[in-house]
């Protein structure tokens, strides 16, 4: 569990609904604003419609809503809360998934768009990659009106960059912020830290399996 001091809540100004963030990193950008690195706490999720024609599809806001009593049952059968936080939905709750469950939305096809604006997604070679991410874990699957449809989250850590304005108020950074040398450095060394992590994960998974 994450320390008060290194969480951050955000508003979304068109529904002001307010999404809780683990701050990452604290910097400043090139014109000494203070910036955060910051990821949901909870699991950010999208839900995707089977299609006959594509594979999988995002599905419209309008479709969502009709939808969303039944991916809260879903994930509640699997012992995970569907929250309406700002920028995106989130599902609260425990989920571990191993690489076997990844898998590469380009070669399945798949037409997406990820609810969150302005994100700054951190790939596998740490380009940005405009928040659109390329691989993901499927969380769980329902069926509604005959059709199939699939509750998924990235696989990789969803970052994005806010600022604080002259209230004091955290807000999503704009797209030139974002260009700042600053604010790609910041991102650059998350990159090389998670990179790490995950290098002494593999390793010390490899030592136990020796072992046994």
């Amino acid at each position: 569990m994450a320390s008060n001091k290194r969480l951050a809540t955000i508003v979304d100004p068109t529904n002001n609904f307010p999404l809780e963030c683990v701050i990452r990193r604290v910097f400043r950008s090139s014109r000494d604003e203070e910036c955060m690195l910051l990821c949901p706490v909870d699991t950010p999720v999208q839900i995707l419609k089977s299609t006959n024609v594509y594979g999988w599809s995002a599905v419209n806001d309008e479709e969502v809503e009709s939808i969303l009593p039944a991916a809260a049952y879903a994930l509640a059968k699997i012992h995970m809360h569907l929250v309406y936080s700002g920028f995106c939905y989130t599902a609260r709750g425990g989920f571990c998934y191993s690489e076997d469950d990844i898998f590469d939305f380009h070669t399945g096809n798949l037409l997406l768009f990820f609810l969150l604006i302005h994100v700054c997604y951190i790939s596998d070679d740490g380009q940005d990659v405009d928040g659109l991410p390329t691989e993901g874990v499927e969380i769980t699957c329902f069926h509604m009106d005959g059709a199939h449809y699939m509750i998924y989250t990235p696989s990789n850590p969803l970052l994005f960059v806010a600022v604080k304005d002259q209230n004091g108020q955290l807000q999503i950074a704009d797209d030139d912020l974002l260009e700042d040398p600053a604010i790609i450095s910041a991102i650059d060394e998350e990159t090389e830290f998670n990179a790490l992590v995950e290098e002494e994960d593999a390793l010390l998974e490899s030592l136990i399996m020796g072992e046994r």
